[in-house]
C-alpha cells in the first residue's frame, strides 16, 4: 500500500514537472523564433532608373548649357548630377558586395534626388525660352513697322515683298515657339524662336535695303 502512495507521488510530480517546463517552453517560444526570411531585393530594379534619370539629366542640363543657359546657373544642376553618380557607384559596390538591402536603399535615395534635376534643368530652359520670345516679340514689332514704313514709301516692289516674307515667318515662329513653351517644351520653343529670331533680323534688313533705295534721287529726263 506504501509502495503506491509513493508511486503515485512521483507520478504526479513528474506530471508537475512536465506540465511547469511545457507552459515555461510555450512562453519563451515567440521570443526565441527565428524571423521569417526577407525576400530577395532586385538590385536591378532599383540601378537601372538611377542610372537611365542620370543619363537623363545630363543631357537636359547639356541641352540647357547649349541653348545659353549660364554656367553658374547650372551649377547646382550639376553637383546634383555628380551627387547622383556617387549614388549609383555606390549601390552598385554594395551590390558587389553582397548587400543587396543597402544597394537598394542607397539607389532610390539616389533616384529621389536625380529626378529633382531634370525639373530644374526644364525650369532653366523654359525661363531661357521666356527671355528669347520676349527680345523676339520686340523684334517682330519694330520690323513689322519698319514694313509698314517701306509700304508707304517708293521703295521697289521686290524689297517690300522681301521684308513682309520674312517678317510673316518671323511671327509664325514666334507663335509657335510660344505654344511649344506652354506645351512644356522648352527646348523645342528655343530651337523655333532662334528661327524666329532669325527671319525677323531678315525682314529687318530688307526694310533698310527698301528704306535706302526708296531715298535715291530719281534721274531726271
Amino acid at each position: 500500500m506504501l509502495t503506491v502512495r509513493l508511486s503515485r507521488r512521483y507520478l504526479w510530480r513528474a506530471v508537475s514537472v512536465c506540465l511547469t517546463a511545457g507552459v515555461l517552453l510555450w512562453g519563451c517560444t515567440p521570443e526565441q523564433a527565428v524571423p521569417p526570411p526577407q525576400p530577395p531585393v532586385d538590385v536591378s530594379k532599383r540601378l537601372a532608373p538611377l542610372e537611365e534619370c542620370v543619363a537623363r539629366s545630363q543631357r537636359a542640363v547639356t541641352a540647357a548649357a547649349e541653348a545659353g543657359v549660364s554656367a553658374g546657373a547650372l551649377a547646382p544642376a550639376n553637383s546634383s548630377i555628380a551627387d547622383a553618380q556617387d549614388a549609383l557607384d555606390e549601390a552598385k559596390r554594395l551590390a558587389q558586395q553582397n548587400k543587396p538591402q543597402a544597394a537598394a536603399e542607397q539607389a532610390t535615395k539616389g533616384l529621389e534626388e536625380c529626378e529633382k534635376i531634370d525639373a530644374k534643368a526644364r525650369a532653366q530652359l523654359a525661363t531661357e525660352a521666356e527671355a528669347r520670345i520676349a527680345q523676339t516679340a520686340a523684334c517682330v514689332d519694330e520690323a513689322r513697322q519698319a514694313v509698314r514704313n517701306i509700304s508707304t514709301a517708293r521703295s521697289k516692289s521686290t524689297d517690300v515683298a522681301a521684308a513682309q516674307g520674312a517678317l510673316d515667318s518671323a511671327a509664325a515662329g514666334l507663335k509657335q515657339a510660344r505654344a511649344l513653351l506652354a506645351q512644356n517644351d522648352p527646348k523645342g520653343a528655343l530651337g523655333r524662336v532662334d528661327t524666329a529670331q532669325a527671319d525677323c533680323q531678315t525682314a529687318q534688313a530688307a526694310s533698310e535695303k527698301a528704306a535706302a533705295s526708296a531715298r535715291k534721287p530719281r534721274r531726271s529726263r
